[in-house]
């Protein structure tokens, strides 16, 4: 089975043989939808011609993302401390290949 991701807003979608039947935040008035209509893609998709970045914006503060820029171009922030680390949104890609652009 397939997790298919919104190619317009980035979100994934639990494992099933087919896509979804439509995105609810796509689906919301003021979500932009290409002309094409709504469009799916997948992981090893999405690996054909992007790429993981990790960047470091300032001291101890990680930016996670994707090159090029995908969906609604999210990335994670890494915030590394004494007391521990706090990250926060994660993007797809992220999630499925964490050595990716090392």
């Amino acid at each position: 089975m397939t997790a298919w991701i919104s190619a317009t807003c980035g979100v994934q979608y639990p494992d099933t043989e087919q896509p979804p039947p439509g995105c609810p935040i796509c689906s919301d008035e003021r979500q932009y939808v290409g002309w094409d209509g709504k469009q799916w893609t997948t992981i090893p998709e999405l690996g054909q011609d992007h790429a993981n970045e990790v960047r470091e914006e300032e001291p101890d503060l990680i930016g996670l993302g994707v090159t090029p820029s995908f969906g609604i171009g999210q990335r994670a922030l890494l915030v590394r401390t004494p007391a521990g680390n706090l990250r926060g949104t994660a993007s797809p890609a992220r999630q499925a290949h964490p050595r990716a652009g090392r």
